[in-house]
């Protein structure tokens, strides 16, 4: 019988995945303004390739193993600069949850695949890229800890920054990736990478909030 992280990982990527397809044709249109037009159809590649591992019994049994296995997945079906630096980051978050997954240790691994991403991508927050809202959320989860049970006021607070930064980057010249050849003065939406890692932070809440199914506590 599966075990609750089992359970509860099935939840949260099924969420995860489900948002990303929906949101293909919109993370499209705002790529189209300052890249390939192909950001939608890039997170789709993902998000499909994670429906496909649901529908196997391979889903890992602890964060760490989930982390590479996703990173694999990444690296393997999404494609270009962006399943390169997703991959990248997955990886090195992944080696702080070795030991345990205490809400204390996935804060150390977000921070872990943030320092990754500036790294390996060359950029800095500020830059208008998806960095742009993975940092002000990972400052607010460096707030977990694992005694008080606050993990999930943490998380809905650092998604609310997450999205408040994704907005913010429309107003950033771009430093990083191709948006940096294209004349600010175009630019008036949201970095599309910025806008899909909130949303994923967003379906992750979504799905952590959900009651566990009669039965499983």
């Amino acid at each position: 019988c599966p075990s609750p992280f089992v359970d509860k990982t099935r939840s949260v990527l099924d969420m995860i995945s489900t948002i990303l397809l929906q949101m293909e044709e919109e993370l499209n249109e705002l790529d189209r303004e300052a890249g390939d037009g192909d950001c939608g159809v890039t997170h789709a590649r993902a998000a499909q390739a994670i429906k496909n591992l649901l529908t196997s019994d391979a889903v890992p049994g602890n964060g760490h193993q989930l982390l590479l296995c996703l990173g694999r997945l990444t690296r393997d079906h999404m494609g270009g600069t962006t399943g390169a630096l997703y991959s990248i980051s997955l990886m090195a978050a992944a080696q702080n949850l070795k030991e345990n997954n205490n809400p204390s240790a996935w804060a150390a691994a977000f921070n872990s695949g943030i320092e990754a991403l500036k790294r390996y991508g060359g950029a800095e927050p500020g830059d208008r890229t998806m960095l742009d809202s993975l940092y002000p959320a990972e400052e607010e989860l460096r707030k977990l800890t694992d005694e008080d049970g606050s993990e999930l006021q943490v998380l809905a607070e650092a998604v609310q920054k997450a999205e408040a930064g994704a907005e913010a980057t429309k107003n950033m010249i771009a430093k990083a990736g191709r948006a940096s050849y294209i004349s600010s003065v175009q630019l008036s939406r949201p970095d599309p990478g910025a806008v899909a890692c909130a949303a994923i932070l967003k379906a992750i809440l979504s799905a952590l909030e959900q009651p566990p199914p009669e039965g499983q506590e």
